[in-house]
């Protein structure tokens, strides 16, 4: 979120979060994760959000919301393509399992 568009409550809580301590089993973690590994985690964090808010839209019709899931679902796609594609799991949803 843009600093511009915060209050003063929400800025002290971000400049006293900079000073917060971190555990040695938080810190021996990070330190021994690549920057690679960290963006591949939270592209599959991503992954699993717009999995669950697809299914959310689909539940209850919303076409508008479901749109914008698969657009994002495509751009995620195509900024790893050696990744398992989300579309995939997305266009599952629709079918029936085989016996």
């Amino acid at each position: 979120m843009s600093p511009y568009l915060m209050n003063a409550a929400d800025l002290a809580v971000l400049s006293d979060a900079d000073t917060a301590t971190v555990s040695s089993l938080a810190a021996r973690r990070r330190s021994q994760i690549t920057v690679a590994q960290a963006e591949q985690l939270a592209a599959d964090r991503l992954a699993v959000s717009l999995l669950s808010e697809f299914r959310a839209a689909w539940s209850v019709g919303d076409h508008d919301q479901m749109t914008a899931v698969v657009l994002a679902a495509i751009d995620l796609d195509q900024a790893a393509p050696g990744s398992p594609r989300l579309m995939d799991e997305i266009r599952g949803l629709n079918t029936p399992a085989a016996a």
